[in-house]
């Protein structure tokens, strides 16, 4: 059995019943072996944890980018609003991004500094490609004002506001904080300096 099998069984488990939740039992037993085997490639629930943390960004990283990259001729807008549904959607059917979300609002205690360490830079790297892709549109005319860094944090801070109310209050009730909180971020970011 490989540790990558191991892992992929676990990831599914840490999603759906969280890091204290899951049981290395119960994974051994989906992958078809004994608890002990599972150390033969990890030390431990925490390796095999901070192992399926990596790959889960390794995997969100790439999903992001092929967002980007298949919205590229859209204008800013709609690529940004579009966001929140892909999201949505990541969050309904995959296991990955359910667990990247669980663990960038609540990591383990135990394994917060470790966590951190590994989700802070994935998050700082989304924020330089974000300014980036501001800085893009601001030449073209889409977007106004000096501070895009600000724009950047204040879209960021929005995304996680919903994010909270997707894991807490379900589908509906995200939908409701979306629209609301996108109408009012939009029309500030597209006013004009000096408009009201």
């Amino acid at each position: 059995m490989s540790a990558a099998k191991i892992r992929d069984v676990a990831l599914k488990h840490f999603a759906h019943f969280g890091y204290e939740g899951a049981s290395l039992s119960k994974i051994a037993e989906e992958v078809g072996i004994k608890k002990p085997s599972i150390y033969a490639h990890y030390k431990g629930k925490d390796d095999l944890f901070l192992s399926v943390v990596g790959h889960v960004l390794y995997i969100e990283r790439r999903r992001i980018l092929t967002y980007f990259q298949t919205s590229e001729s859209l204008p800013l807008k709609t690529k940004l609003h579009g966001i929140f549904e892909w999201l949505e959607q990541g969050f309904n059917e995959s296991s990955t991004t359910k667990l990247f979300l669980r663990i960038s609002f609540f990591p383990p205690p135990a394994l917060f500094d470790e966590v951190t360490k590994i989700v802070n830079p994935f998050l700082d790297g989304l924020k330089r490609n974000l300014i980036k892709l501001l800085n893009q549109a601001k030449i073209k005319g889409e977007l106004s004002g000096n501070n895009i860094e600000a724009v950047a944090i204040a879209y960021l801070t929005l995304i996680d506001g919903v994010l909270v109310e997707l894991l807490y209050g379900g589908n509906q009730r995200y939908k409701i904080r979306v629209d609301a909180a996108w109408q009012i971020f939009w029309q500030g970011t597209s006013c004009r300096e000096g408009k009201e």
